[in-house]
């Protein structure tokens, strides 16, 4: 009686689903949706966030409503558009007025506006949380509410579903247009009306301007015309007419500029068509992989306890439930399955449309299997038995991942702890260019390996951060060679393992060997707190970054040329003020003919911030207007800008001197 008696609470409970159930569903799907949302960034790691992005970005920076990009379709692009307004409007980042002008185009791989990223992501998170009570009703209208109640759970926390509502990307809000579709052609089923032909109609429209592919969802409500026609004798063409006008109306509605830049419109369909036929890349490739997609439900979609529980159920579904309900959702499922079977390009997330569906099958044979079975407490058991084989699996899984989630990108950590290591000699990392576009001692390169410890460390070199996404052919055994020769001050376990998110890596110490840098040595104390060690000096224009001159000293210019000067300078105790370097160049009559006066390290490294014992490069470029030929000095100087006390200089006997000379240069 107990059992009977819980039943029916839960039951009536589900009948007030209006008041608790569907807000309690989608908050719960919310939170596990929004949980570590901003995962990865700056870095992407999924290839479609940037595209879709700077799609909207380009746009309002060029006010025009026109996307000029149909590989997508335009509702996500004008939703997103939409809430970038609000983003500017709310002032949320603090670097950028409310123009979209003030807002870069971001770059593949790693992004310099993660804010906008994250309200992209919530975008698709809130859309695939509205899914899981959508699907609830969808269940209870096809089934009841045990079959509605459990679909909704198993989507709340399927791992497909979760990760993917994760991204900027148009897989999972199309399958929310598909449910609500589907939800219209139930209505169609049982009562013909008008506004059940519209409403799923228009909800197909949705759904191929979310996803082209997904208008194939419009299926369904022939189906549901063709079971209302059999089961009731019921003609009502003309409603299927307007239902097939509501999904025309609905789709040019929001991809407007599919009939106004027609031309555009079908080159890029034509492109689509051609990728998916080339057979190049993907997922997996080639025709008729029914092995890889049953491996893919089995692994991801459903699991092998739910592929299981489909297997046995689904054909008690097409005999016993009646009316055929289940004809709908495979009406849908079906033609979806077999357009992307007839491509060479496989994506799996491209049956992100129809997920919700195939979990609402699982769901409907698992009461289906309980239902068969007829006594009452072996139903009641086998039923909780299922629902727990369906949801335990799933849930596990998205536990892993998003506590995988939350834990730090390996790169972004490797970049965080690089900004607290000392910074005064140059860092080599195989990271993303963009990352480090305004710092000077950080070089990003492609392959680390290429050059040995001894390279680095006769160049300036002291850190060096590894990516294992960059490791190619012998790598590993060089890679191995620098973790034995350095200090490793961290290692990043390898993606595979699963232990943070992010490529595996290390960074590696070096140490400070100025011994090994062939700078020209030319030793002055200023004061008791900073001695310079020697400098390189070569033709060239000003660098935005220091780079290795290799012990360069060219003493001869062309008349107008520039010089790029690096500098070596030790701190020999702790220094209270930012002290800035002038450099006079004077001529043969003792006239200053050109100066540069920068703070040391401006902008990065400034003196105050410089450790005791320290060496640091400094680069000191030099832009001289075009001089008549003869010999110049170059003589230098530390003062404070902010006192205008000057540092005595010294020889590195001790004696003071008086504007200690760099070098002599000629100019020809």
């Amino acid at each position: 009686m107990s059992n009977i008696h819980a039943a029916a609470v839960i039951r009536k409970a589900c009948d007030n689903h209006v008041r608790w159930l569907l807000p309690a569903l989608f908050l719960a799907a919310l939170v596990l949706r929004v949980w570590a949302l901003d995962w990865s960034l700056p870095y992407v790691e999924h290839p479609d966030e940037p595209v879709l992005v700077d799609t909207v970005l380009r746009a309002m920076r060029s006010g025009d409503p026109n996307p000029h990009f149909f590989l997508y379709p335009s509702l996500p692009f004008y939703l997103r558009a939409a809430v970038m307004q609000v983003y500017l409007w709310l002032g949320v980042d603090q670097h950028i007025s409310g123009s979209p002008q003030d807002l870069p185009v971001t770059t593949h791989f790693f992004t310099t506006i993660p804010n906008l990223f994250i309200w992209f992501r919530a975008v698709t998170a809130i859309l695939g949380a509205l899914t899981v009570p959508a699907l609830y009703v969808l269940g209870r209208r096809l089934s009841d509410w045990r079959a509605g109640l459990l679909a909704a759970l198993v989507l709340m926390v399927a791992p497909f579903h979760v990760e993917h509502s994760h991204y900027v990307t148009n897989d999972v809000p199309t399958g929310l247009w598909v449910v609500l579709t589907l939800i219209g052609a139930s209505g169609i089923r049982t009562d013909q009306h008008w506004r059940h032909y519209i409403f799923a109609g228009a909800m197909a429209g949705l759904a191929a301007s979310t996803k082209y592919q997904a208008g194939m969802v419009a299926l369904a409500l022939i189906v549901a015309h063709a079971l209302a026609w059999r089961e009731r004798s019921v003609r009502a063409l003309p409603r299927l007419i307007a239902g097939a006008a509501a999904a025309l109306v609905a789709f040019l509605a929001t991809t407007p500029y599919a009939l106004l830049d027609w031309p555009h419109f079908i080159a890029d369909l034509r492109f689509n068509a051609v990728h998916y036929a080339s057979g190049s890349h993907g997922d997996f490739t080639g025709k008729w992989q029914l092995g890889e997609y049953a491996a893919f439900f089995w692994t991801k979609a459903l699991m092998p306890s739910g592929a299981i529980i489909t297997a046995f159920g689904l054909p008690l579904l097409l005999v016993r439930l009646p009316g055929r309900s289940v004809l709908l959702l495979l009406g849908a499922v079906i033609p979806t399955l077999l357009v992307l079977l007839l491509q060479s390009v496989h994506f799996t997330r491209n049956l992100m449309p129809i997920i919700p569906l195939l979990i609402l099958i699982a769901a409907m044979s698992a009461v289906a299997i309980a239902d068969f079975l007829k006594k009452a407490s072996v139903r009641r058991l086998t039923l909780c038995a299922v629902t727990l084989a369906l949801i335990v699996p799933q849930a596990l899984e998205t536990r892993w991942l998003l506590r995988y989630w939350s834990r730090p990108f390996t790169m972004a950590d490797a970049a965080e702890f690089l900004q607290t290591l000392p910074r005064g000699m140059l860092s080599a990392v195989e990271m993303n260019p963009v990352q480090w576009a305004g710092d000077p001692a950080v070089l990003p390169v492609e392959r680390i390996t290429e050059h040995s410890i001894d390279w680095f460390r006769s160049r300036g070199f002291r850190y060096l951060v590894l990516n294992s996404d960059h490791r190619q052919g012998d790598d590993p055994a060089l890679y191995q060679q620098l973790l034995d020769q350095a200090e490793v001050l961290r290692i990043y376990p390898e993606r595979r393992l699963g232990v943070q998110p992010g490529p595996g890596g290390a960074i590696l110490d070096l140490g400070e060997h100025p011994e090994r840098i062939p700078f020209v040595r030319q030793r002055v104390r200023f004061g008791e707190i900073i001695e310079l060690l020697g400098y390189e000096m070569q033709a060239g224009e000003p660098r935005s970054r220091i780079t290795p001159l290799e012990g360069a000293n060219v003493h001869e210019l062309a008349a107008g040329q520039s010089l790029q000067i690096n500098m070596y300078w030790r701190a020999l105790a702790p220094v209270a003020v930012d002290y800035t370097l002038f450099i006079h160049v004077i001529n043969q009559t003792g006239e200053r003919v050109a100066q540069r006066d920068l703070p040391l390290r401006y902008g990065d490294y400034p003196t105050s911030r410089w450790r005791q014992g320290e060496l640091v490069i400094d680069r000191a470029d030099l832009v001289l207007p075009p001089l008549p030929p003869g010999q110049y000095q170059l003589k230098i100087g530390l003062y404070d800008a902010v006192s205008g006390n000057s540092l005595v200089p010294q020889t590195s006997h001790g004696d003071s001197i008086s504007g200690p000379m760099l070098t002599i240069l000629t100019i020809r």
